[in-house]
């Protein structure tokens, strides 16, 4: 139950760095929260960090019984989705995008303010 939790929690981050900034015009304090996160999502495709929610799901899972899943969480819930089980360039480089193209708009509405 913890585990599918922070499942939760971690899909939540996900939609929120895709979407966040779609809500900067009824929010607006919700950029100084949006920025870090995007800056994280980004920096831990690119670098390859590890995400300690997915490393809390592992643990809990295996503190369940379970055999933690080896790939890590986009791999295993977002691209699995999608047809792929692997980590592949172009569906980092397009989750990437993604995450620029969607709140582009937002932050340069939000710069001309």
């Amino acid at each position: 139950l913890l585990a599918r939790i922070v499942v939760l929690l971690h899909l939540a981050f996900l939609w929120f760095v895709l979407f966040g900034g779609l809500f900067f015009s009824s929010l607006p304090w919700l950029i100084w929260l949006h920025v870090p996160a995007v800056a994280y999502a980004i920096l831990t495709q690119i670098i390859g960090w590890r995400c300690p929610l997915t490393d809390l799901e592992k643990w809990l899972r295996s503190l369940g019984g379970q055999q933690p899943y080896s790939a890590g969480f986009l791999p295993r819930y977002v691209w699995s989705s999608i047809g792929s089980t692997v980590t592949d360039v172009f569906l980092t480089a397009g989750f990437i995008e993604a995450i620029i193209l969607v709140n582009a708009r937002a932050y340069l509405a939000w710069a001309a303010s």
